[in-house]
């Protein structure tokens, strides 16, 4: 059966956490389900050309199908892009009067009446500085190890004027490349945890020396370890080979866990991470029985 994949999501609540989103574009392309991945899974995955709109997000409930093509270079047509529920959260510039809303007067009130938390982040031996009204959903969608909330602000507004505030006062980015996640996917933790805390220490002393007050939350300043949710990638005994999916055009093996965006794989005694960002908007098809691998490149030229 032809599928059209239009998202991957993970949810917190619910094992193995990890879904893909998906419609049987043929039969019933209204219809939006969920497969979930699952840990040792057969993962028989192809990847045809085709590429189709996403559609977009109407609100935080509510969901707009689309079925027009889209260019290569993108997950959604012009139309569906600009009328995104969630584009302005992601691509928020608090220093503008309406941020990245100004088109969508919704999304501007959602975010001025919604508590969002700012928190710190390890990623391997990276820390980023951030925002969500949904934390701990955040951090395993952006593949995490370690985190901590360390203010939960009025509105999405004052999170991001209080994140962009830390990241200067502190040199934290904002964002970790997914080059970067892929090649310490089996890092020690151990290495880089004392400093994260020497970090946390010193941006929450910060907040208190400047009278930042906190509205409450059941998250603050507890640390979350988050590698349970990933499967068994923590235990990888070697970082995988790249499956630069966009020129294989499959996914093979059992599933060893999904972290953040990246799916790890296992054929033979070969480990195998694919980005599935890179085939969201695409028809898939999935396969009971194995395909013969095709040519792999180093992580050298991942992405």
């Amino acid at each position: 059966m032809k599928e059209h994949l239009t998202a991957v999501k993970w949810d917190p609540a619910i094992p193995p956490y990890s879904f893909l989103f998906v419609r049987d574009f043929e039969n019933a392309p209204d219809i939006i389900y969920k497969k979930a991945i699952d840990l040792n899974q057969s993962f028989n995955l192809k990847i045809r050309s085709d590429k189709i709109c996403i559609g977009h997000s109407i609100d935080k409930n509510n969901y707009y199908i689309c079925s027009n093509v889209t260019d290569e270079k993108y997950v959604r047509c012009y139309n569906c892009e600009q009328k995104d529920f969630q584009k302005c959260f992601i691509l928020c510039d608090a220093s503008k009067p309406f941020g990245n809303c100004s088109n969508n007067l919704a999304a501007y009130e959602y975010c001025k009446t919604h508590l969002s938390s700012v928190y710190l982040a390890l990623i391997a031996n990276e820390v980023k500085v951030g925002v969500s009204f949904s934390p701990l959903k955040r951090w395993i969608n952006q593949g995490a190890d370690v985190a901590v909330e360390i203010f939960r602000a009025k509105n999405g507004f004052d999170a991001r004027i209080l994140e962009k505030e830390i990241s200067k006062s502190f040199s934290i980015s904002q964002s970790i490349r997914k080059t970067h996640k892929a090649k310490k996917l089996n890092f020690d933790l151990n290495k880089s945890l004392p400093e994260f805390h020497e970090l946390k220490d010193k941006v929450i002393d910060f907040l208190d020396k400047y009278n930042y007050v906190s509205q409450e939350s059941d998250l603050l300043y507890k640390e979350q370890h988050l590698s349970s949710y990933y499967g068994n990638i923590s235990k990888l005994p070697t970082t995988p080979i790249i499956n630069d999916v966009e020129k294989t055009n499959q996914i093979v093996g059992t599933v060893v866990g999904v972290k953040g965006k990246l799916l790890v794989t296992q054929v033979n005694s070969s480990y195998y991470v694919t980005n599935l960002s890179k085939i969201v908007g695409r028809i898939i098809e999935f396969s009971d029985k194995p395909f013969k691998l095709k040519g792999q490149k180093s992580l050298s030229d991942y992405f």
